[in-house]
């Protein structure tokens, strides 16, 4: 394996480099609207083969593009890929540092390229330029990461830190083996090993950032299944899961025993026909249909049957899906039986408060009456009774009397002796 040339791996890398780009970028489509940094990650990796791209083109261009650039691009691309790490686990942090370290990078890169041509101080440099972003990343995700999501983020973890230790081992025999010399595609067998490991764990890094967002992702659907499967069973609302094709219920929850009457056992494997729900044949049909013809109801207000043979009033909502490659049915239906009794209770007295008011609004106005014998003429112009004007047209009735003052005038000879023995009476009272 030894034998190959430094171009040849260099060449390899490049295109396990671009494969390897090519599945970040597909991961990234899949998971970009779920979680932040994976786009970071593409821009690494786009970073990393271009890298790559420019040094397999050393000798064909300038120098500065394939020594300076290229290798800028590789410690330029670690840094977004860190950056892209902290955004996917939560934990921004500010870059200055890693910002001044690139800087730092590219100024020693360029002088022993340049003004000092030093091939082993350029390894050197290079290597510490990627121990130190490799190391940030193998502390934040197995250090710095929430207890909980280590487990997710270790294998990731790691591969830097073997990139790390690689770097490590790179820099100790940059300072104390032999002298490379100045061209890079002779360099000896030590550095040939060196980028073939680097090579490996970039296959192995690729991997486990697919694995890790695959982890993520799961662990998020079953959170979200958990949520839904609480949601169904807690809701007051009677939910149903059934067939299409047929209308066998699947699954029914605690509203739909409270609802209903019939417990989980009945229900199950029977179909809404089997347990007499409707009420009306009509509503059933025309929910069919317009569940074949839309795909969903929207609080359609409807009346089922209970098991005691109660009348329930409810409002429908309902919606078809597919789930392992079948058609169902996901159904809601909430109780308005209380609120359409209170709304008829309410109608009820506003009738009834109505017809009051029209009542009064009949003895309200100016009332034409007769200034002697006190008749009211109504609005067909007939002269009526006062109490019989009254009576008809509100709930009063009337009991007939003599006040004292009629009294004396029309019975003068009985009244004085009436009127004093009331006088009487009252006072031994």
């Amino acid at each position: 394996m030894l034998s190959l040339d430094m171009k040849t791996i260099v060449f390899s890398y490049l295109a396990n480099s671009t494969v390897c780009l090519l599945v970040l970028f597909l991961l990234w489509r899949q998971s970009r609207k779920r979680f932040d940094g994976i786009g970071f990650w593409v821009l690494d990796y786009l970073f990393q083969t271009a890298g790559l791209a420019l040094i397999v083109l050393r000798g064909s261009i300038h120098e500065w593009l394939s020594v300076v650039v290229a290798n800028t691009l590789i410690v330029g691309g670690a840094l977004l890929g860190y950056i892209g790490l902290e955004r996917f686990v939560g934990k921004r942090s500010s870059q200055v540092r890693n910002i001044l370290v690139l800087g730092a990078f590219v100024t020693i890169h360029a002088y022993f390229a340049f003004v000092q041509p030093n091939l082993a101080a350029r390894n050197l440099n290079l290597s510490l330029g990627l121990l130190i972003l490799c190391g940030q990343c193998a502390w934040l995700l197995l250090y710095g990461v929430e207890p909980g999501m280590r487990s997710l983020t270790r294998l990731v973890g790691v591969v830097f830190g073997l990139y790390s230790l690689l770097s490590v081992v790179r820099i100790v025999e940059s300072l104390v083996g032999p002298n490379p010399g100045t061209d890079f595609f002779r360099s000896g067998a030590f550095d040939r090993s060196v980028l073939l490991s680097y090579q490996v764990l970039f296959l192995l890094l690729t991997y486990s950032l697919v694995l890790m967002v695959n982890k993520r992702l799961l662990g998020d659907i079953k959170i979200q299944e958990e949520k839904f499967a609480k949601a169904f069973r807690h809701s007051p609302n009677a939910i149903t899961l059934t067939r299409l094709f047929d209308g066998t219920i699947m699954e029914v929850n605690e509203g739909f025993s409270k609802i209903t009457g019939y417990e989980y056992g009945e229900a199950i494997g029977k179909t809404t026909v089997d347990l007499h729900l409707w009420n009306s044949e009509r509503d059933r049909l025309s929910a069919v249909e317009e569940l074949a013809k839309t795909g969903r109801i929207q609080d359609r207000e409807l009346q089922l049957r209970k098991k005691s043979g109660e009348i329930v009033t409810g409002l429908l909502s309902a919606e078809v899906f597919r789930m392992n490659h079948r058609e169902f049915i996901l159904s809601s239906l909430t109780d308005i039986s209380d609120r359409k009794r209170a709304e008829a209770e309410r109608e009820e007295h506003i009738r009834e408060l109505r017809q009051a008011m029209a009542r009064v609004k009949q003895l309200s106005g100016l009332l034409p009456i007769c200034a002697s014998c006190k008749k009211i003429r109504d609005d067909q112009g007939y002269w009526t009774q006062i109490e019989a004007y009254i009576r008809d047209r509100s709930e009063a009735e009337f009991s007939h009397g003599i006040c004292p003052e009629c009294a004396k005038k029309l019975y003068p000879e009985i009244s004085g002796r009436v009127l004093s023995k009331g006088t009487t009476d009252d006072r031994g009272q």
